[in-house]
């Protein structure tokens, strides 16, 4: 499975700017105690294989749905892969932060941030979608694949529940882009493709 995941990530790195395959939900983190279950979908590939990173260099899981047990308590970086067994060049990827606790109770800000975007990738316009278990301040920035800022989408306060962002880049080349999406408790980033059209 290692192999197959590294063969998955060389492919992300190679082709992965033009990929018609989307995640359309997730990674969707559940935890529980030192557990976490997580589950995404995603659209346009012919034979889909999901592969999630745990963050903590174990051997990943490639169920839609997987979960994962981890040795000690903290804040884990979980990426999931979306991607064509048959086209390596139909990709998508998208990750999210989970802290766990040893405690054996979950914890409740672990899972307090869920992004998309739509259409993705996009022309002229992206609808991000935010869902947050209680208002916080929230950071949404995009970023170029050198790791520039190259908007800020909103900095400060939204409500509990589904907010959502119309995004219209004004003077950006196509290309890949990078959602990053920040709270107290989460950090969340999101591949998206801007075609210019």
């Amino acid at each position: 499975m290692k192999k197959l995941y590294s063969i998955i990530a060389l492919s992300l790195l190679s082709v992965g700017a033009f990929a018609q395959c989307t995640i359309t939900s997730g990674p969707t983190i559940t935890p529980n105690g030192l557990s976490v279950s997580v589950t995404g979908t995603g659209t346009g590939a012919a034979v889909p294989q999901y592969v999630y990173d745990w963050g903590d260099a174990t051997s990943p899981g490639t169920s839609q749905t997987s979960t994962h047990t981890y040795a000690s308590a903290g804040t884990y970086t979980i990426c999931m892969v979306y991607v064509d067994i048959t086209n390596t060049a139909c990709n998508d990827s998208s990750c999210a932060a989970v802290t766990v606790s040893a405690v054996g109770i979950s914890d409740p800000s672990a899972a307090t941030l869920n992004v998309s975007a739509v259409p993705n990738p996009f022309g002229s316009e992206v609808t991000i979608n935010l869902t947050l278990n209680q208002s916080e301040m929230v950071e949404v920035g995009v970023y170029d694949i050198t790791g520039k800022q190259v908007a800020t989408l909103k900095n400060g306060m939204m409500a509990a529940g589904l907010n959502v962002i119309d995004w219209k880049p004004a003077d950006l080349s196509a290309g890949v882009y990078f959602l990053q999406v920040k709270t107290n408790n989460a950090l969340l980033t999101k591949k998206i493709v801007y075609t210019a059209n």
